[in-house]
């Protein structure tokens, strides 16, 4: 028997037996635009029914880590490696403050020779345009962090990507425990926190979504997102197929109907999947998009997909936030 969401009253997911998430997970159909709904009615309810636009600058390509999904991998010798400048950073920054974007996003791999350099921009950045400023530079010292959120950083995005401790081990080749202690480091520092999963992983069940599902409550992020696996060249993942849109989606919205009030972006792996993945994102209850201003002679070389990745502009977000029938957020 198809399982029933309750019209008038949102539904409570931490009431849902695992079985009933793993059900919800794999809607489709009439349940899956029930869940949708009661998504966008929590995004409203919660006041946070405007889309925010962030402006991300990948400012380097090095990476420590090895996880078997990324061509950043460090153990991937075709990639040829790229570190911006400050001064290159800064004239960037200068670019999208022209523009209706609230957020300055500063994303590369692990590259701790990179700290400096953002240890460089954010106070300049705070003072030219007062931009809140997100970080997504992988794992970190305590101290590190610490000094990021001193200078003036905002937030921060670490993604567990996976919940379960021995897949994580095997895909990322590090400890799911490290992870979860730099998200704690994070939250400690003051760091409004994101955080999330990825969707189609090899070896990855229906099991370990639903547990992805509960960690992600128990972290209580600010932010949270759900992405689909796109296989990318030069990885050991290479020859796996996309990750299933239809839980990516599904994920979406039940974390905004558990959390109500985080960021949640539709992201630009959605649109690889899928013409329009984006707008069904956030008619499933996202509420951020991320526009790239990366140059094209390093975006290239940022191999956080494929080499065919979809590239946000600003124009595609605009339109499709108007086709949702959203408005946008400015930030005052």
């Amino acid at each position: 028997m198809m399982m029933q969401l309750p019209t008038q009253i949102p539904l409570n997911i931490s009431n849902l037996s695992k079985s009933e998430l793993k059900e919800l997970i794999q809607a489709q159909g009439e349940l899956q635009q029930d869940l949708f709904r009661q998504a966008r009615e929590v995004r409203q309810q919660a006041g946070v029914d405007e889309v925010l636009l962030r402006g991300v600058i990948e400012i380097s390509n090095y990476c420590q880590k090895n996880c078997d999904y990324c061509a950043m991998r460090a153990a991937n010798p075709k990639l040829n490696r790229y570190r911006m400048s400050a001064e290159e950073i800064l004239e960037i920054a200068d670019q999208i403050a022209q523009t209706d974007i609230s957020i300055l996003f500063l994303q590369s791999g692990q590259d701790p020779q990179s700290d400096s350099i953002v240890e460089e921009v954010i106070p300049e950045i705070k003072r030219r345009y007062n931009f809140p400023v997100l970080l997504c530079m992988g794992e970190r010292p305590h101290k590190v962090y610490q000094k990021f959120a001193q200078l003036g950083a905002d937030s921060y995005i670490l993604k567990f990507e996976i919940s379960d401790p021995q897949l994580h081990r095997e895909i990322i080749h590090g400890t799911l425990k490290k992870r979860l202690q730099c998200l704690r480091w994070l939250q400690e520092a003051g760091f409004k926190v994101g955080t999330g999963n990825i969707v189609g992983l090899r070896g990855q069940t229906l099991d370990h979504l639903v547990e992805d599902i509960l960690l992600a409550l128990e972290i209580q992020p600010n932010f949270v997102s759900s992405s689909p696996f796109i296989p990318n060249q030069d990885t050991p993942l290479e020859d796996v197929g996309y990750g299933n849109l239809d839980y990516t989606l599904n994920t979406m919205a039940i974390y905004r109907i558990a959390l109500k009030t985080p960021l949640i972006p539709t992201v630009s792996a959605l649109e690889k999947i899928q013409p329009d993945g984006q707008l069904m994102g956030l008619n499933a209850g996202a509420n951020v998009m991320t526009i790239n201003f990366t140059p094209p002679e390093y975006r290239e070389k940022y191999a956080i997909y494929s080499k065919k990745r979809f590239i946000v502009s600003l124009d595609h977000a605009l339109n499709t936030i108007q086709r949702a029938g959203l408005r946008l957020k400015v930030l005052s």
